[in-house]
């Protein structure tokens, strides 16, 4: 839950060790804020407020206890709290151990949801008045959470806290203040100031003041507290001089300036805000978006400025549409509660998301890389992220078939590559005239995506998303393909138009006609993508008959084809269709089964492809978002070409990997370099982005799903049944639903297409129904997961939602819920 509120600041101290006066400074910030609210709103209200999530050691040497006693003259206006204290002066997560009869949250983000709270709190104890809230973490930047392996600065990111850094004056202390600094940053903390106490002999202030400076973060030195000596009482009275000095000393070159360092924090603050609120009308002005009428639009209120994110969240900030009307003697409004807010990531960031947002590990993957490489040309060379991420690629996605992988910076770019690399195979076999560029195309599927660069586009049948590029000409014959979906409960294949389609034969009794051909239910989603079991049945024989006669008819009238092109098991970005493996698999057969052209030139060499060669754009389904790495394990059918992007960076990066057979490759094979695949980007096997894949590859590997897979009845080794992180029963209840034409899931993906008098990418009742959807806030009533509300784009009649690879149970359960409540209101 984003905490961000107009009138009500609040800040995050981190140190850069521990014993660098962390508790000590924060004092003085809290002091010099209730001062100058004193003076100026002259209040008597609770108005700064500190908390401290977790402490240790005993009651009494509490940094609680501690704020409470040297606040003394600003009591009225400090409010102080510690969510869990424990009585052991250690590491929190072993204090605790130590205290079993203490509260102890169950999770990190159980003491997330604590700070959370206490913030609310205090927003309405405010009132719509001016406030200000330190939050004081524990030890240093890396100290452990108290559920590790975590450490603080990774589990209270989902915050995003403005920071400041208390800096260490002691020997080594410049290095732990910028290595805590870098740490911040890595993971996308801002830090608002850095103060350090003073230290005459050590004197790290003189480097450290330069180096916060130049970096645009305000820097402090503070004079160091009085030596402690006599009685605790005496000590006592040293210190409240102390604080009242550094505080009222104007500024650090005097040894104070804690004053100004809390102006300096409203300033902070107050920008903050106004660069929120400018953005969306700046970016009217400047910014041209993809997939996007500008014409519709063009209002500040359209436009969502994403902060931040992390997990599967944005942070989000919004304009309000201004008041109708305005009247002087309208009240001062309270304060309503965060500008910004947390939306579920539904889209996963145009399907590229499944690691998480801000993923620690990817980020230090990617600083690594960045360190080390940067970019470097890759032509005749090579380095060690591109070469480890080809053998693994060969080892997982292409084992068994796969030699050689080419690097390029999208799917799209990605699909030109498998282009040039399938035609040019097919060209020298069959003898084209003008292999350099003849006119032959693909055989691909309706409702098939494969990019928007101009090959790519070519790839495709007409449609919205190409009809109106001037260069655009379809190459190729596309087959309407049968779709798999959950009909009034049901699992179920229909035939889609325009295709005709054959009544089926009398042997497949159940099959019931409808106005695009037929549709078949089945008892369990199982049947249909147990595809080998289905090989020998009427239905296959049935595929394949229709598959030939129209390719045949094609070839009739003059078409010659390259290759085959799909996107296995589901069509994306063209409706999210989940299309009947069983017809895919055919299909592939049946191009492989023989040569779809004349044979002419002598060019018919021995190869290891058959008919033409078979690309899998795997850019959007493969490496486990739809549960499974890639679609060979369902379709038994290996491609000669297949394609990797979005995913594969874990949604951090662009980069895309084109993988190919040896007889692919021999085709560019020989002692001329005009032969050879003649393409390239300057940023080929980008260094950051091979090692973010590796890592985010690694990742997956060592998830199981044993959760969603158990809800689905799918054994733990079982990779031949299909699970969903979407619940079956769900599933097959909103399917019954009014308004609901049909729904499928499958590994992350969930698709409801709804009923539309005009259907397709025109069709806005998806648009409707996601506008109304992103108005609800779900929350948990025990606290599991922080409040959100779900941000997706619709596919014209079809709603998507995308989990990522990890998102929790009870998040799922809850949007259910809520989709099942939003559907009955249709």
């Amino acid at each position: 839950m984003p905490l961000l509120f107009p009138n009500f600041r609040i800040h995050q101290v981190f140190g850069a060790n521990t014993d660098v006066g962390k508790t000590l400074l924060t004092t003085a910030l809290v002091r010099a804020t209730a001062s100058k609210y004193a003076t100026s709103l002259k209040g008597k209200e609770k108005s700064v407020f500190y908390l401290k999530p977790v402490s240790t050691g005993p009651d009494e040497e509490s940094d609680v206890s501690y704020v409470q006693r040297h606040t003394q003259p600003y009591a009225h206006l400090i409010d102080t709290h510690n969510l869990y204290q424990y009585r052991e002066p250690m590491s929190p997560h072993l204090a605790a151990k130590l205290a079993p009869d203490l509260p102890f949250p169950k999770t990190n983000d159980e003491l997330v949801r604590g700070i959370e709270n206490y913030a609310t709190k205090c927003v309405k104890q405010l009132n719509g008045r001016q406030g200000a809230m330190f939050v004081e973490t524990a030890g240093g930047v890396h100290s452990p959470a108290l559920h590790p392996p975590h450490t603080q600065s990774t589990f209270l990111r989902s915050l995003r806290l403005p920071s400041i850094l208390i800096a260490s004056p002691h020997l080594g202390g410049i290095s732990t203040t910028l290595s805590s600094y870098e740490s911040l940053i890595m993971r996308g903390y801002s830090i608002s100031a850095v103060l350090c106490l003073y230290d005459s002999y050590y004197r790290n202030d003189d480097f450290l003041e330069g180096y916060f400076r130049d970096r645009g973060i305000g820097y402090w030195t503070v004079k160091p507290p009085p030596q402690k000596y006599g009685t605790v009482e005496e000590d006592a009275v040293r210190l409240a001089k102390w604080y009242d000095e550094v505080e009222q000393l104007g500024t650090q070159q005097e040894g104070g300036g804690v004053r100004e360092v809390s102006d300096w924090l409203d300033t902070q603050h107050t920008d903050r805000i106004k660069e929120l609120d400018s953005m969306p009308g700046r970016t009217l002005k400047s910014v041209w978006w993809p997939f996007t009428q500008h014409g519709l639009i063009n209002k500040k209120e359209d436009v969502m400025v994403v902060d931040s994110a992390f997990g599967d969240n944005f942070d989000s900030y919004y304009t309000k549409s201004a008041p109708t009307t305005k009247s002087e003697s309208q009240p001062i409004p309270k304060e309503e509660g965060s500008l910004l807010n947390s939306y579920f990531d539904g889209s996963a960031s145009w399907f590229t998301q499944s690691h998480g947002h801000a993923n620690e590990e990817l980020s230090i993957a990617a600083a690594t890389a960045a360190g080390r490489y940067g970019h470097v040309l890759f032509p005749s060379g090579t380095h060690e992220p591109a070469l480890k991420l080809a053998e693994k690629l060969k080892a997982t996605v292409g084992k068994g078939w796969a030699e050689r992988v080419f690097y390029s910076d999208n799917g799209s770019t990605g699909i030109e590559v498998a282009l040039k690399m399938a035609l040019r195979a097919a060209g020298r076999r069959y003898g084209y005239d003008g292999e350099m560029g003849g006119d032959y195309g693909v055989i691909g599927l309706r409702g098939g995506y494969h990019g928007d660069t101009i090959g790519s586009m070519d790839a495709s049948e007409a449609s919205t998303y190409n009809k109106a590029v001037d260069w655009y000409k379809g190459r190729g014959h596309w087959f309407s393909p049968p779709m798999v979906q959950y009909v009034e409960g049901r699992p179920t294949v229909l035939t889609t138009g325009p295709d005709e389609w054959a009544p089926l034969p009398e042997t497949i009794s159940d099959g019931k006609s409808t106005n695009d051909g037929w549709s078949l239910g089945f008892s369990d989603v199982q049947s249909i993508y147990s595809v080998e079991s289905r090989l020998n049945t009427p239905l296959a024989d049935y595929y394949r008959s229709h598959i030939r006669a129209n390719l045949e008819k094609a070839v009739k009238e003059g078409k010659k084809f390259g290759a085959l092109i799909m996107e296995p098991t589901c069509l994306g970005a063209g409706g999210m269709i989940f299309v009947d493996p069983l017809f895919q698999t055919c299909l592939v057969e049946v191009v492989r089964a023989k040569d779809l052209q004349e044979v002419r030139g002598g060019w018919r060499e021995k190869r290891k492809w058959r008919g033409v060669p078979v690309i899998y754009d795997e850019v959007f389904s493969g490496l486990h978002r739809f549960g499974y790495l890639s679609a060979s394990s369902i379709l038994r059918e290996t491609p000669d070409i297949s394609v990797y992007a979005k995913i594969l960076t874990g949604g951090l990066l662009p980069l895309s990997a084109t993988l190919a057979s040896t007889s692919i490759f021999n085709t560019f094979l020989s002692d001329r370099k005009v032969d050879a695949l003649l393409h390239g980007h300057s940023y080929t096997a980008n260094p950051i982005g091979c090692s973010v894949a590796l890592k985010a590859i690694e990742i997956l590997e060592r998830q199981n799903w044993e959760v969603e897979k158990n809800m689905w009845g799918v054994e733990l080794d079982d990779e031949s049944k299909r699970w969903s992180f979407w619940n079956e029963g769900f599933i097959s209840s909103l399917s019954g639903r009014e308004g609901v034409k049909g729904v499928m899931a499958m590994g992350t993906v969930l698709a409801v297409e709804l009923e539309a008098g005009e259907g397709g990418y025109s069709s806005h009742v998806a648009l409707d129904f996601l506008t109304t959807l992103r108005q609800r806030i779900i929350s948990s009533p025990d606290g599991r997961f922080a409040p959100f509300q779900i941000h997706s784009r619709p596919l014209g009649n079809v709603v998507y939602i995308m989990t990522s690879s990890f998102t929790k149970p009870e998040v799922v359960r809850a949007m259910e819920k809520t989709i099942l409540e939003e559907v009955g209101r249709i």
